[in-house]
């Protein structure tokens, strides 16, 4: 039985990956720096992924190691933290002879003018963009030098159960309220989404794949991408409540972000509100069969999960919003 060590596990898609994994077969192990033993793993060990000898221990015996890794949303925390938390890995896979699945999403691109792939080059144009470049790139040049065998899985931004910021549930209790949801910066762009439970599983798959190493690819991200608006629309009709929207534009999120952190580093990645955000996964689908949600089911279980009663249209086969376009 292969051993599977999930530094983060239990995190948002950690914890998801660690389920598919047990189901899969496989012996699971949650390594960070407080673990708590969740359904699927076997054990755990206590690390701290900037303390290279404690996770060097922590991973002893491991066959894959998968680092999915959440640090606070600060520009210069990423820059110092992402870079050297890959760094780590990729050493402690090497002295422990392990495979690495490393996440993460798709801010080095920077902006793009059409779809992105897994063979968009780096452009980042913002601090947090700079961070995940560095990251990958130490991965990479670790794969190709021969170092170690390691893949980047890599997301779209995501929706589901994610506590720090859930906008399914912030639109929702507005909308449930009769109240406007509020938007970024435009409602017009489309901007694609990756699922939780699909990230969490493709991980998963990705890892006992040893093909699917020293490469990069896209979880599984449905194709139809929605608006701001569209997306408001969607919820609302399953809820059976009026969808309407307010867009936050920049001038009040610059004033809001002088006293709240979370909302400045927002501002910096603003360039994926203003323009079309579209993340292409079809390589994962050609390779292993892996395909999206569809953003309707998706939701509808979401809401579901988070206790609202869904109107009787939603439970219905292409009920409310089944076949809406991409906007464009």
């Amino acid at each position: 039985m292969s051993v599977h060590s999930v530094i983060g596990g239990n995190g948002t898609i950690g914890a998801v990956a660690v389920r598919h994994l047990a189901a899969a077969g496989c012996e699971v192990r949650i390594v960070q720096r407080h673990p708590r033993l969740i359904e699927g793993a076997v054990a755990t060990a206590s690390a701290d992924v900037f303390d290279l000898d404690g996770l060097t221990k922590a991973v002893e015996g491991s066959d894959v190691m998968y680092l999915i890794l959440g640090l606070p949303y600060d520009a210069k925390v990423w820059l110092e933290g992402f870079p050297r938390a890959v760094s780590h890995a990729v050493e402690a896979a090497r002295r422990v002879g392990a495979r690495l699945v490393y996440f993460d999403n798709v801010y080095m691109y920077g902006p793009v003018q059409g779809v992105m792939t897994e063979d968009t080059p780096d452009n980042p144009t913002t601090q947090k963009g700079l961070a995940r470049a560095r990251a990958a790139r130490v991965l990479m040049e670790a794969v190709e030098k021969g170092a170690i065998r390691g893949l980047i899985a890599r997301s779209a931004d995501f929706y589901g159960d994610y506590r720090p910021f859930d906008q399914v549930k912030a639109i929702a209790e507005k909308l449930e309220k009769g109240r406007k949801a509020q938007l970024l910066l435009r409602a017009d762009k489309v901007h694609s989404l990756t699922y939780i439970p699909d990230a969490g599983r493709a991980v998963a798959v990705l890892g006992q794949q040893a093909d699917a190493f020293d490469a990069i690819w896209h979880m599984p991200t449905d194709p139809n991408a929605l608006t701001g608006a569209q997306l408001v629309e969607l919820i609302g009709a399953l809820l059976g409540k009026e969808a309407r929207h307010t867009v936050l534009p920049k001038l009040l999120l610059r004033m809001v972000g002088l006293f709240d952190g979370t909302v400045r580093g927002l501002l910096e990645m603003s360039y994926q509100f203003e323009q079309d955000y579209r993340v292409d996964s079809s390589k994962i689908t050609q390779a292993y069969g892996l395909t999206a949600t569809p953003m309707r089911q998706a939701l509808a279980e979401h809401l579901r999960f988070l206790g609202y009663a869904l109107a009787a249209d939603a439970h219905q086969p292409g009920g409310g919003l089944g076949s809406m376009g991409t906007g464009g």
